[in-house]
């Protein structure tokens, strides 16, 4: 039980007391994963209409292609982040066909507007975004730009495991579209570094003094691993794929509910799931079985997204928090309480198109001449 004391001071900056906060926090005090389920076109067309508000909302230029990082008890709509809007590409195209929503390609483009009028750097999701639109639209310059912001990551220092994942993918899938073997050879290096990461029972170490591993740590890596296994075609990648698959689908409670922290040996670390690592989580599952036959995951996938669209509220009168998700739940507990993130929509959107109508997002990559 949490000392009175220290809800006053979790609590205070958040002003809870507001109308719609309170009732939040109160409906998540009476039991969470309540709300009805819908069809998944409904949740989709929900999810994409609240990251159109965060687009239009943005306060770095509201309006425009930015999109802003989320929403927050403690200061509202956040500025824009361009790691967010890269991502969100990815994400809007297959979205404009699935919902035959036009506009959302419009949206789209302006995002790689933005995207190409920053200079090139270090920014993972921006870098994305660029091949996002290579790939999916054709636009000009994207490739170009991408390789030369993939370069950047050559001489930058990596982080976290996560990262390093993250960057193989990235630098492997460009090593494929410009037939560079210095990327490619680069995301082999970062790719050895991530299974060198990887205890026996398939959960990663962080890179400095010991501690959980955030669940959206460990699906982003599970991620990464699981297209590079595909683009590589290093099948070592997808075992250590699996090893880490396999053990979170075994710590999937009955109702979808999942710890969002892990250390060594899956022991649970946390008492919140963190909905974007169990979006993503569902994204890695379902990429598993689409590249090998039986329906080996599809269980866990379909109670995942049950809880998921039982923690999504689409009749509340906030703009700012109907058809969100809130990065933890319930609200009060994790490093991103009180706060939906735009990246907690954008893995759920890309779960259930990838559920629902078989595509792969990312899209798969090919070499110029194929």
């Amino acid at each position: 039980m949490m000392k009175s004391a220290t809800w006053f001071d979790l609590l205070l900056p958040n002003k809870p007391w507001r109308p719609g906060k309170l009732r939040w926090m109160m409906q998540d005090l009476a039991g969470t994963a309540r709300q009805p389920e819908q069809d998944p076109r409904t949740h989709l067309r929900a999810t994409l209409e609240w990251l159109c508000r965060a687009q239009d909302a943005c306060p770095t230029a509201p309006g425009s292609g930015w999109v802003s990082s989320g929403w927050s008890f403690e200061s509202g709509w956040l500025p824009g982040s361009i790691d967010t809007t890269g991502w969100l590409v990815e994400t809007y195209l297959p979205a404009a066909d699935y919902l035959v929503w036009p506009l959302l390609e419009n949206r789209a483009r302006a995002m790689l507007d933005v995207l190409l009028a920053q200079p090139d750097g270090t920014s993972l999701g921006r870098i994305h975004g660029l091949i996002a639109g290579h790939v999916q639209l054709e636009h000009a310059n994207c490739l170009e730009r991408a390789v030369r912001s993939a370069h950047t990551l050559l001489e930058a220092p990596l982080v976290s495991v996560v990262h390093h994942a993250q960057a193989a993918h990235t630098l492997a899938a460009l090593g494929i579209l410009a037939n560079d073997t210095v990327l490619s050879q680069a995301a082999q290096k970062y790719l050895d570094a991530v299974r060198s990461r990887q205890t026996p029972c398939g959960w990663f170490a962080g890179v400095s003094a010991p501690r959980p591993t955030t669940l959206k740590e460990l699906t982003g890596t599970l991620r990464s691993l699981i297209e590079l296994a595909v683009i590589l075609k290093d099948q070592r990648a997808l075992e250590a794929a699996h090893r880490t698959a396999h053990a979170l689908r075994e710590r999937l409670c009955g109702d979808g509910w999942l710890a969002g922290a892990y250390d060594d040996g899956w022991m649970p670390a946390a008492s919140h799931v963190c909905m974007s690592g169990l979006a993503q989580l569902i994204t890695c599952w379902v990429r598993l079985s689409q590249l090998e036959s039986g329906a080996t995951w599809n269980d866990a996938v379909w109670r995942a997204l049950a809880w998921i669209k039982r923690n999504q509220r689409t009749e509340s009168d906030d703009l700012a928090t109907r058809d969100a998700l809130p990065s933890t739940v319930p609200i009060w507990r994790g490093p991103d309480a009180f706060s939906f993130e735009s990246m907690n929509a954008k893995y759920f959107a890309d779960a259930l198109m990838m559920d629902r109508v078989g595509i792969t997002i990312p899209s798969a990559v090919r070499k110029k001449n194929q």
